[in-house]
């Protein structure tokens, strides 16, 4: 009898806010041993499902629910949390709210010890997560000095460190580099092979083919239509044709720690990125490709060599300075968000440079989010607050843009708004720094691809020479774009 209650069933569950529903009727089940990956676009309800399959939802955040979700035989909806954590397990796509160790093993080592497990069974856990995550030099390594990539992977192996019987995933390649993806998946065939059942969530499939033993796609209900048939209207607020390969930003001999205990996160970076173009810029977590774009718009300022931006020093201007010729939109925009509503956020800029908000109006428009406008920007799925950012960013009408993983998250709807603008804001002779794991979408906007590696510059030449050459992605580490994974399959076919 027990065996028959073995699984997590999700039963005509139905979810919504304020009598606006996110999805209704989702039936499916997961075995031990199985994986289900759910698939849908940004504000599909990815988020939503999985805090109904953990009882986040209704206990923490109120929703209304209809149908019922249960774990080998016990309702999830209706159990405390206290009880459903001994059940199913989650890593959540703000994954940063679920780490509370200062370093890596204090983090591992938080849950087990709340387990009440003993010492010489917290330490082979923590063992087997250093290994199989590739955190083992990150060991003492402080939480807030590894990169976002990394930060995801500790949050994940947190969790999973925890056994529970069934663990829910939500997002977690947001950050990841493909070696990170590989693991990932090689983790989640390990837990398979333990009798585990999994749920994961994600913005698309790739990476997680040969463990997914079922898909399940969320239409997407309440998807908000974006406006494609024009991109934003930008223009030069100077009155002179950028468009004349100008050098935006220089690196000269340029080296990086952010302190003197500290070996350099990047190392003798001499680069010239030119106006008018989009420049992708790649590598594994933990190479310094934020840190590089930091030092961009004056967060950061190199140690040794000079960083130039339109011609002038970012030692002798700061962030604030900056700020008028280039703009950052950041891979966690929940650290980022500052107002009340979604127009407060987008104005926000203008608003303390002085510029008008006729860029800010149709950047919303453009992404998307006009009918949003009212709204706390907090209660945007996390797709929608990276449009909301990329928006906030417009609304300034940048010299220089600099994306930090803007495909996270985001549909193909709105890739192909984002590659407007970028089409965009390059006709006119400005600069899109892109940082992305994505080969596909670099492969389709970008006119050039630097790859970092180990704070140093390792490729750096034309798009398709680099992403479409199948030993240089396999040695560097990078995801191989879909058409590359084909060639695979027909040679081996």
């Amino acid at each position: 009898m027990e065996a028959l209650n073995r699984g997590l069933k999700v039963v005509g569950l139905g979810c919504g806010y304020g009598g606006k529903p996110v999805f209704k009727n989702l039936n499916f089940s997961v075995r031990p041993g199985e994986a289900v990956v759910v698939i849908g676009p940004s504000g599909s309800g990815k988020t939503t499902l999985a805090y109904c399959l953990t009882g986040i939802i209704p206990n923490r955040v109120k929703a209304e629910v209809e149908g019922r979700v249960v774990a080998d035989g016990a309702d999830i909806l209706s159990s405390s949390l206290r009880e459903n954590v001994k059940r199913v397990g989650i890593v959540l796509q703000n994954y940063e709210v679920q780490i509370f160790g200062l370093t890596v093993e204090e983090d591992l080592a938080f849950g087990l010890e709340n387990l009440g497990l003993g010492e010489e069974e917290v330490e082979r856990r923590i063992e087997w997560a250093l290994d199989n995550f590739g955190l083992r030099e990150y060991r003492s390594r402080h939480v807030h000095e590894l990169s976002g990539g990394l930060r995801q992977r500790l949050a994940i192996a947190s969790a999973i460190v925890t056994a529970p019987r069934y663990l829910v995933m939500d997002d977690p390649m947001m950050n990841l580099d493909w070696r990170g993806v590989i693991k990932l998946r090689e983790i989640i065939r390990k837990l398979k092979s333990e009798g585990k059942g999994l749920v994961i969530t994600a913005r698309r499939l790739k990476g997680l083919e040969p463990v997914a033993n079922k898909i399940v796609w969320l239409d997407g209900s309440r998807r908000r239509a974006l406006v494609g048939s024009q991109p934003i209207e930008l223009e030069d607020p100077k009155g002179k044709n950028l468009n004349d390969s100008r050098i935006a930003v220089s690196f000269d001999e340029v080296w990086f720690r952010y302190s003197k205990a500290r070996d350099y996160v990047l190392r003798d970076i001499t680069l010239k990125l030119e106006s008018g173009r989009c420049i992708a810029l790649m590598g594994p977590n933990g190479s310094g490709k934020t840190t590089l774009a930091k030092l961009v718009n004056g967060l950061h300022k190199p140690s040794r060599g000079r960083v130039k931006v339109l011609g002038m020093d970012t030692r002798r201007l700061t962030a604030a300075q900056l700020a008028r010729y280039v703009a950052f939109v950041f891979q966690d925009p929940d650290k980022h968000l500052i107002g009340d509503t979604v127009w407060d956020e987008v104005t926000f800029g203008p608003r303390n440079l002085g510029l008008g908000f006729e860029y800010a109006e149709r950047a919303l428009e453009v992404m998307g989010l006009m009918d949003r406008r009212d709204d706390p920007p907090q209660s945007l799925s996390m797709g929608e607050k990276i449009r909301l950012s990329i928006a906030s960013a417009l609304a300034m009408n940048p010299e220089i843009l600099i994306l930090d993983e803007p495909t996270t998250g985001q549909d193909e709807e709105t890739l192909e708004a984002i590659a407007r603008i970028v089409s965009k804001l390059k006709a006119l002779g400005k600069t899109v720094l892109m940082i992305t794991h994505d080969s596909d979408y670099a492969l389709k906007v970008s006119d050039r691809v630097i790859v970092i590696e180990g704070g140093a510059v390792v490729a750096d030449g034309d798009p398709e020479e680099i992403l479409l050459n199948e030993d240089l992605v396999r040695d560097l580490g990078l995801e191989p774009p879909t058409a590359l994974m084909k060639r695979a399959v027909e040679v081996t076919a």
